[in-house]
């Protein structure tokens, strides 16, 4: 179920330049740092995160740098697409990879709210089944309501109705 290790070039939609993208993906959109590719379309693609919490954990990111959620604007059709779509592959993944924790919706799909971010390039997490999970990452680091999480669907809900992608001002810690 684990994808190869391998760097692999990806090819970008024709108005994206992978070195403008100051993030650890560039360089594996690029294809100079290796992944475990699951998934790609024209836009996003999915990769094993480097360090799993559940048995699949994989990153959907948009091929187009994003820096994190707050890049998301209110009602912008493009925005709200680009969710639908990172949605809907974390949904064939988990379909694909676990068909019991898809049917028993035991997935967790989740952004991290910076400066609880680790990449500086909007990534979704799929983690399934959540129920295989350590506690302390399940209701933790990955908790979704908390400070440091959101759900797509809350991102998508919110940015439908008019209102910013979280309701938290974005943090300056340094």
């Amino acid at each position: 179920k684990e994808p190869p290790l391998a760097s692999v070039y990806h090819e970008p939609p024709s108005d994206v330049d992978y070195a403008t993208n100051p993030s650890v993906f560039g360089p594996i959109l690029a294809g100079q740092k290796p992944s475990r590719t699951y998934s790609e379309t024209a836009d996003l693609l999915a990769f094993r995160d480097r360090s799993p919490k559940a048995p699949l954990h994989a990153l959907v990111i948009p091929k187009r740098y994003i820096p994190d959620v707050y890049s998301l604007q209110p009602s912008d059709p493009n925005d709200i697409a680009l969710l639908q779509d990172m949605r809907n592959m974390g949904l064939e993944l988990v379909k694909e990879q676990y068909p019991q924790a898809y049917v028993d919706e035991d997935y967790i799909f989740c952004f991290h709210i910076p400066p609880f971010n680790s990449v500086d390039h909007l990534h979704l997490h799929i983690l399934a089944p959540a129920s295989e999970m350590n506690m302390i990452y399940r209701y933790g680091k990955y908790a979704v309501g908390a400070r440091w999480c959101t759900s797509d669907v809350e991102v998508m809900d919110r940015l439908n109705a008019g209102m910013a992608a979280v309701p938290y001002k974005k943090l300056q810690l340094f």
